[in-house]
């Protein structure tokens, strides 16, 4: 419903007592009674600093739809009298309607405008139990199998009986509202990727399916052995007992008290300087303030929640004086209290032996001393392309802990491959006769294979399978078009009724410019009224401003949507400045 373009007719705040109304409409519908707390998570939409407003929108195909936001976030949308909440609601309230599940790959289909259809749900059993107790036109969530985070929204196609009896045919779920759609995206500034909620189904490893003889069957009385003295152990409540049962354990007791073990600050910081040298040594322009070096190169590297004053330098200029008492940089006090890092010995042993944990490169702002702009992040304003992405979870958090990354972290493919390589470089894995990687034991848990030897790809294959999937919108930033070119912005001008100049602005869509914004950023920039034409022949519409503001436009998609400027054609109409005259 939400995944083509909608306009917006109104935007009106609404006041206390239509807020108190619509929250009262919301409990009743979803008979939520229990739930008149303030501190509860629906509650919480509709609280007193919350800024509720009634959004009329039409869409694509000229219906008029009602939208509830909160904070500038969509909340509810109204059809047909009913109010049917959004991905970000049911993120807060993920128990406010039933869910349905299905599998990862269907989701960019859903984002398509596909309806989820009976073969796509994943169900606990076969019987008419599974299918629930619902009727026609009942609202459900949609969620996956690696998380029970919403990812859709949806009316029933069918009772849960007609369900049952379709005979694994037909569609579920008439899909409403998706993850990624216009209205998840209604407002970029406040858009939220999908939650890890944990997952639905677990997916099988290949460890759950041994080879046939590989492992011998366990006669009856080893099993009651095993069952009688995990009984016993769990019924001691004595030190003594404890302790007797504990030392009868293997070693697989004593490996997660290794895990636990808080990594020591001076090792992570000391590492996030020697990664800095690894990567950016030879670009470091010196003599350069420790003041300087630390926050620039350092700094970034460091884990989060590591801090320098936890660890035993307590200070920077202790760190830096620690580092050059090994030899490894030489600094240069110019007055009390001011000194430089003057010389990097890049061949010292620590810094040839230590093996970059993160490939990243400088942005020209920090090799130059400058501050990171904040456009080089992820831009809101561009449209935004569904990414599959692959989440660290339990059974990967020892493999990706070598790198300072945090369980729950979302990896894209790219990055897992790059961790790979890193892995498998600096512990030497890489056998020189065979190209094969040898598994030691975190890589072999995650395997859940007897082989010692595997390829790189396979090897990576398995760990993102391993891995939780789930998706995040991205920004798109410059198309591809056919034959390998990139897309091209025009900016030309022209003549309309009354002798009127006008800027028209085609193909910003396919360079993956959101139009909607941008009209209103030149809107506001320019002081001129925009409007949106279709050209025949074209695909996407074309942004027509009055007057001739072509200069106003290049600047804008250079700055701030970081278009290159050889993707912009028709500076030359820009209007000439006139010049002053000498005195």
């Amino acid at each position: 419903m939400f995944i083509k373009p909608f306009k917006i007719k109104s935007n009106i705040l609404v006041t206390g007592s239509e807020k108190k109304r619509l929250r009262q409409r919301v409990m009743a519908q979803f008979n939520r009674v229990d739930e008149e707390s303030a501190t509860s998570p629906l509650a919480e939409l509709f609280g007193n600093r919350a800024k509720v407003c009634t959004v009329k929108i039409i869409t694509y195909h000229e219906e008029p739809v009602t939208v509830y936001t909160s904070d500038k976030r969509p909340i509810f949308f109204e059809l047909n009298g009913k109010l049917l909440p959004t991905v970000y609601t049911l993120w807060s309230c993920p128990e406010l309607v039933p869910a349905f599940t299905t599998h990862a790959t269907v989701l960019p289909k859903l984002a398509n405008g596909a309806d989820l259809m009976i073969p796509g749900v994943v169900k606990q059993g076969t019987n008419l139990a599974s299918w629930g107790r619902h009727q026609k036109d009942d609202i459900v969530a949609v969620n996956l199998t690696s998380n029970r985070a919403a990812v859709g929204v949806g009316l029933l196609a069918h009772s849960s009986g007609d369900l049952y009896m379709c005979g694994g045919h037909g569609v579920c779920v008439r899909m409403m509202h998706v993850f990624g759609d216009k209205l998840w995206g209604m407002e970029p500034s406040v858009c939220q990727q999908v939650p890890l909620q944990g997952s639905v189904v677990s997916v099988p490893t290949d460890s759950d399916f041994p080879p046939l003889g590989s492992e011998k069957a366990k006669p009856v009385e080893d099993c009651v052995k095993e069952a009688t003295k995990s009984l016993a152990k769990t019924a001691l409540t004595g030190n003594e007992e404890a302790g007797s049962e504990e030392d009868a354990s293997d070693e697989e007791t004593q490996e997660p008290e290794e895990e636990e073990k808080p990594p020591n600050p001076d090792d992570l910081i000391k590492g996030a300087f020697l990664n800095a040298l690894k990567l950016h040594g030879k670009k470091i322009t010196l003599p350069l303030l420790t003041s300087t070096f630390y926050p620039q190169y350092v700094q970034p590297e460091i884990p989060e929640g590591i801090e320098m004053k936890k660890s035993s330098y307590k200070k920077v200029g202790t760190f830096f004086k620690r580092m050059a008492e090994e030899g490894i940089i030489e600094i240069k006090e110019e007055k009390k209290g001011i000194e430089k890092v003057t010389s990097l010995n890049l061949e010292h042993p620590a810094v040839l032996s230590f093996y970059p944990y993160k490939v990243t490169k400088p942005s020209a702002e920090q090799e130059t001393g400058g501050t990171v702009s904040t456009a080089s992040a992820s831009n809101p304003l561009l449209l935004t392309k569904m990414t599959a992405m692959y989440a660290v979870n339990e059974r990967t958090a020892k493999l990706f802990g070598c790198f300072n990354v945090a369980a729950g972290t979302a990896l894209d493919v790219t990055q897992v491959r790059n961790y790979m390589r890193d892995y498998v470089g600096r512990n030497k894995l890489i056998n020189p006769a065979t190209k094969l990687v040898t598994l030691d034991e975190t890589l072999a848990s995650i395997c859940g294979t007897s082989e010692d030897l595997m390829a790189l790809p396979d090897l990576t294959e398995t760990v993102l399978n391993a891995m939780t999937s789930t998706f995040e919108m991205r920004s798109q930033k410059g198309a591809v078009m056919k034959g390998g070119k990139r897309a091209v912005i025009h900016l030309t001008t022209a003549t309309r009724s009354g002798n009127k100049k006008v800027t028209l602005i085609s193909n910003l869509a396919d360079y993956g410019i959101n139009v909607n914004d941008f009209a209103k950023a030149v809107k506001l920039g320019a002081a001129a009224s925009t409007t949106m034409t279709e050209v025949p022949g074209s695909k996407g519409e074309q942004l027509m401003v009055q007057g001739n503001h072509v200069k106003f436009v290049f600047e804008l998609l250079t700055t701030t949507y970081q278009v290159p400027k050889a993707c912009i054609t028709g500076l030359e109409f820009a209007k000439e400045q006139k010049k002053k005259k000498k005195k």
